[in-house]
Order: structure tokens, then C-alpha cells, then sequence
């Protein structure tokens, strides 16, 4: 079974509603949700995701996001040697260069996002969620 990391904005696509990414976004959390594919999140993901749920919403409703999240995710962790190759990385952004070492560690097949420029340079397999979900109906269909 292939295993996926999704980025900050996918979540944030589906829970907030954002228009014309929500459906692509919702396909693949629900392919997650339903047992078709290992979904992760990074562990530096979750305050990020609270800060900004919350701003939108409230304290109460972007914890219960995030559980909700939890419950069908499992947590890339991010440890000393995650930290220390993503200060010494070439990336631009610290947030994608730390999503993108916590994937090597848990050995991701896929990190989704809707910011693939970010990730040029990564030797990580980085697709959009429509690129994903194309990728995914024709492996289903030529099985």
C-alpha cells in the first residue's frame, strides 16, 4: 500500500472550505480515511494547523479538526536529524524543508501539496492532489 504525506494546505483546502481546491483535496483525504492508501502528517503540522484554524474559526473547533485529522493520520515525526538536515538544506522555506526530511525518514512514497515549486529540488515524488489522484485511478485500474 502506498503511503502519502500531505502538505499543511491540504487540510486547510478541505476544513476551510477553499474554492477549487477542496474537492481534489477531499479525495484524497478520503482515500486515506478509507483505507486506500497510508496517509501521514507531519508532527510540525499540527500547531500550524491550529494557529491558522483558529484565527479562522475558534480554539474548540480547530482542536477538534485536528482530532479528527489524528484519528485518520498517522504523525511523521521530526527528530534531532530532520531539524539538522533542514537547516543545512538549499530550501527556501524551513516548514517544507522539515515536511520533506520527515518523509525520508518515514520512507513516503508521495508528499502532496499544492506548492510542488517548493520542493524542486527534493528527490521525493511530489505531486499535486489532482496529480495524485489520477496516478491512483490508474494504478487501480490497470491491477
Amino acid at each position: 500500500m502506498k503511503t502519502i504525506l500531505c502538505d499543511i494546505n491540504i487540510f486547510l483546502d478541505i476544513f476551510l472550505n477553499r474554492q477549487p481546491y477542496y474537492n481534489s483535496s477531499a479525495c484524497v483525504f478520503s482515500l486515506v480515511e478509507n483505507g486506500k492508501i497510508n496517509g501521514y502528517v507531519c508532527s510540525l503540522s499540527f500547531p500550524v494547523m491550529f494557529y491558522l484554524l483558529s484565527k479562522e474559526n475558534n480554539a474548540t473547533s480547530a482542536l477538534k479538526i485536528l482530532e479528527k485529522i489524528r484519528a485518520i493520520f498517522r504523525v511523521a515525526r521530526v527528530d534531532e536529524k530532520v531539524i539538522d538536515l533542514s537547516l543545512a538544506s538549499n530550501f527556501k522555506d524551513f516548514e517544507d524543508a522539515v515536511q520533506y526530511y520527515s518523509s525520508t525518514l518515514h520512507k513516503i512514497d508521495y508528499l502532496i501539496t499544492r506548492n510542488k515549486k517548493d520542493y524542486i529540488e527534493s528527490g521525493l515524488s511530489v505531486l499535486t492532489p489532482e496529480e495524485f489522484i489520477i496516478l491512483y485511478e490508474k494504478k487501480e485500474y490497470n491491477d
